[in-house]
């Protein structure tokens, strides 16, 4: 993975970044290390119309049925002085509830995508589960393409077609996976323990593999 802060090679083995002394303590201490309950469009900024937020809706249920253990969530809006859009997208992937379909989704499965319409910034921060996935060319092109369409304030077509790259990637690593009713069915409960296990706590140990479902409705 990559520090948020100087995009230096940094192992999740490691409580801070050599080069700079990024860590994940030192963020939950600036914006918090309590869960955060968002929906997976988070509009601070009022950069979407009605119609272009619910089309980016229908597109992650879509998402969703093609990788029932994955999901995309957007956060548009203006950041904090000394806060970087990629710093943000890592915490949110640390601290984030993500209102989807099925709550008991893990973070390390997600794709959060942060813009500042301000700044004109752009992130896309990958679960560990499936930054493996993505080399620096791939993450590179996604950039450049979303970052045009942000550039002429398109953003509901710019949300959209970061979900259409992503899902190319990962259906090129997706194992088939048979639609099954009593997981499809199952009733989601909330527990007083953390909703996720967060982005940094993962290891390989626990990490299933991407699989894909039935598009089928």
């Amino acid at each position: 993975m990559k520090c948020p802060h100087c995009e230096s090679k940094l192992s999740k083995t490691l409580p801070a970044c050599p080069q700079c002394g990024f860590s994940a303590e030192a963020l939950g201490a600036y914006l918090g290390d309590h869960w955060v309950r968002l929906e997976r469009i988070t509009d601070a900024a009022h950069c979407l119309r009605l119609e272009e937020s619910r089309q980016c809706e229908v597109m992650m249920d879509d998402y969703e049925r093609v990788f029932p253990q994955a999901f995309f969530a957007v956060y548009l809006g203006m950041l904090p002085t000394g806060l970087n859009v990629s710093e943000l997208g890592f915490w949110l992937l640390n601290q984030g509830a993500f209102n989807t379909p099925l709550i008991q989704k893990r973070n390390d499965f997600g794709v959060v995508m942060v813009v500042d319409p301000v700044s004109k910034n752009l992130a896309v921060t990958l679960g560990y589960a499936i930054e493996g996935y993505f080399d620096s060319k791939m993450l590179t092109s996604l950039l450049q393409a979303v970052g045009e369409k942000l550039r002429s304030q398109q953003y509901g077509p710019a949300i959209e077609l970061a979900i259409q790259r992503v899902s190319q990637v990962l259906r090129g690593h997706a194992r088939p996976n048979p639609w099954s009713p009593e997981v499809s069915h199952q009733a989601s409960t909330i527990a007083v323990e953390p909703l996720r296990g967060g982005h940094r706590m993962s290891t390989p140990n626990t990490v299933a593999g991407l699989s894909a479902g039935n598009r089928s409705r």
